[in-house]
């Protein structure tokens, strides 16, 4: 289960709102509204992490329903007819992936304290490289694997999730190879966020809009 708690709906109508580069931008209380509604689980936590997990968004009714999960085949099917604004983060540079194996390779597994004080993987936690924008979520199972570009000197990882306190890891010096760390997260006792989902229109909404508008104006 995801650990970026699932925001309320707060009934605001995505088409009624001015378009922006990352989305809209609500008339009711001038926030933008982030369209998460064509990107995978594990780009919107990355995104929502690198912006403090305070972003409202617009969100598909499968991800809504699935918080915190990959919908099935079906729900996924149908957001690929979205359009995806690509965000900093949300997406790991392909250079990073695809190019010659790097000089350093980190890998571990993200865990945090259950209720009974056990150990328990926390999944869909954020892992970065400090000052840059390369990073990867973890899976299902707190498991992370990234690699370092060459060109970044001096690593430091950082792990985030909300809820939880940072936590920063400097690499040791002259590292090479593979090289494992595993974290563990502290709760964030003073943390408290309040973010919004605006429901993805239909296409009978979309394609409706413009004369529902008209009459609106003629009934007032």
């Amino acid at each position: 289960m995801s650990t970026l708690p699932k925001p309320q709906s707060c009934g605001q109508h995505w088409l009624d709102m001015q378009p922006t580069a990352n989305g809209r931008r609500c008339g009711q209380c001038e926030k933008e509204i982030h369209d998460f509604s064509a990107m995978a689980w594990p780009d919107i936590a990355r995104t929502q992490a690198a912006h403090g997990n305070a972003l409202c968004g617009m969100y598909a009714p499968a991800q809504l329903a699935h918080w915190g999960q990959v919908p099935p085949p079906g729900a996924c099917a149908r957001l690929a007819t979205a359009t995806s604004i690509a965000l900093a983060l949300a997406a790991i540079p392909a250079t990073a992936q695809v190019a010659a194996p790097a000089r350093l390779t980190l890998s571990g597994t993200v865990t945090v304290l259950s209720a009974k004080g056990q150990p328990v993987p926390l999944p869909f936690a954020t892992v970065l490289l400090a000052g840059t924008t390369t990073g990867v979520s973890t899976d299902e199972q707190g498991r992370y694997e990234l690699a370092v570009p060459d060109a970044v000197a001096d690593p430091t990882l950082v792990f985030i999730s909300i809820g939880y306190e940072k936590l920063e890891w400097m690499v040791p010096a002259a590292s090479q190879g593979q090289l494992r760390h595993d974290a563990w997260l502290a709760i964030n006792p003073h943390s408290s966020l309040s973010v919004f989902s605006v429901r993805k229109p239909t296409l009978f909404e979309r394609a409706t809009w413009p004369l529902r508008r008209w009459l609106g104006r003629q009934s007032q």
